[in-house]
């Protein structure tokens, strides 16, 4: 690929504390080969000037579901790469929840060589909590962190009791990973779906009182075993803030994410496409009371990452037929959030809930990540956007294969121009790179 100079673009990188409003960024062979002011384009270098567009380190998503093995139907392993690079992401994690679960070695190993095949971007595999995530016989975490598991996690469930799930916890610690939980008491949701069946995964009624007994119980576990290893996964709503502030108030080491879907929008909104039924995900969207909570806890650190829990799933072709939950949504992650109108005014906090919170959440990502910030002689590992440029998710720049999006056909702000990924160039917006001759 040629070597690339961007002349005045806003550099926010939030690992080194900068950002310089207009500043020159020279990448030659991959490598960040000079920052600041004035710089020389080395020969063949493709020069851009675009005022007003931003630089930083590429975006690390924490939480998301790539469906393949197991269910390629719903996305694939491609796919799901090549749009989280197309939103900027230069990594993902991924969820053990695939069917079968990654709950054993050979498991984990078979999605290992999938995700190292067929991904565009870095990917860290979760492992399970527990066997078919069912809550009750703890995994074999050492030989699965041996063998690759970047953390492990029962997300979609919560079935552990508080005994396991401390015993996780400190194994956790020792070896220095997350454990991610999802917050659903599952009792609460089985009193509130009494007549629903039997799987939880299932269940449309689930009340804000599961999430906060959850995360209540959560932090008894943390508070128990002094752990550094628990992460929070999608929180929303304000009284669960309220006790995720008041843990790290008390000094707890715990980390939280929420959602740019559980950021915009509110539990009233309808779907067009399907025949006016509610927006479905699990957790639920909720107030605008909790909307409003929850970006003031990302805005002041409460919550550390942003993570775009990316759930694709088919779309039903009878709009009679229900939707299952959740939203496929890692391309438009940055967008989304852009849409708050407060958004422009605390950008740099933002960019920091994707890439700095993410990595405090992974704890130690090792070498599958390169060393953090935008610095000479190291491997381009950015994201580079325009934020007064929009775009709109449609089947011709679309790329996960699920398109169960709320903001389908949507004029959003924001548009990544290019995303690197570990020295190579992982997404180039089509128009630049007809433009300047990048591919």
């Amino acid at each position: 690929m040629r070597d690339l100079l961007l002349r005045g673009v806003r550099l926010i990188d939030p690992s080194l504390g900068l950002d310089l409003a207009s500043c020159d960024l020279l990448l030659s062979d991959g490598v960040v080969a000079g920052i600041g002011s004035s710089l020389r384009p080395s020969a063949g270098a493709a020069v851009v000037e675009r005022a007003g567009t931003v630089v930083t380190p590429a975006f690390l998503d924490v939480h998301c579901h790539l469906r393949e093995p197991g269910q390629p139907w719903k996305e694939r392993v491609a796919n799901a790469t090549a749009a989280a690079a197309a939103g900027g992401f230069g990594a993902i994690s991924a969820m053990a929840n695939l069917q079968p679960p990654v709950d054993s070695v050979p498991r984990l190993l078979q999605v290992v060589a999938k995700n190292r095949s067929w991904g565009r971007v870095p990917i860290l595999q979760f492992a399970a909590c527990t066997a078919g995530l069912r809550g009750q016989e703890p995994v074999e975490v050492e030989a699965l962190v041996a063998a690759g598991a970047a953390g492990i996690s029962d997300d979609g469930r919560n079935a552990m009791d508080q005994t396991t799930l401390s015993e996780l916890l400190v194994r956790a610690d020792s070896l220095e990973i997350p454990l991610a939980v999802h917050p659903e008491d599952e009792r609460v949701l089985a009193m509130a779906n009494e007549w629903a069946g039997s799987d939880p995964t299932a269940w449309s009624l689930r009340p804000a009182e599961a999430e906060e007994a959850a995360v209540a119980s959560i932090l008894r576990a943390v508070r128990e075993t002094a752990s550094k290893s628990l992460h929070i996964q999608h929180l929303t709503t304000a009284s669960s803030v309220a006790l995720v502030r008041g843990a790290k108030q008390e000094g707890l080491a715990v980390t939280a994410e929420v959602t740019p879907h559980h950021l915009t929008l509110d539990g009233f909104l309808r779907d067009p496409d399907q025949d006016d039924r509610p927006l479905t995900c699990n957790p639920p969207l909720r107030t605008r009371a909790d909307r409003v909570a929850l970006w003031e806890a990302l805005l002041d650190g409460t919550i550390d990452a942003v993570a775009s829990d990316h759930a694709p799933h088919e779309v039903p072709s009878d709009p009679l037929q229900k939707r299952a939950p959740g939203f496929s949504g890692i391309q438009c992650v940055l967008s989304v959030l852009l849409t708050d109108q407060a958004a422009s005014a605390h950008l740099p906090r933002l960019i920091e809930a994707l890439t700095v919170g993410p990595r405090r959440v992974m704890r130690r990502p090792g070498a599958t990540l390169p060393e953090p910030g935008l610095v000479e002689g190291r491997p381009a590992h950015l994201t580079w956007f325009d934020p007064a440029a929009s775009w709109s998710p449609a089947t011709t720049n679309w790329l996960s294969v699920g398109a169960n999006t709320p903001f389908w056909r949507r004029e959003l702000p924001g548009q990544i121009l290019a995303t690197f990924s570990r020295g190579r160039a992982a997404y180039i917006n089509r128009g630049l790179g007809e433009e300047i001759g990048l591919e």
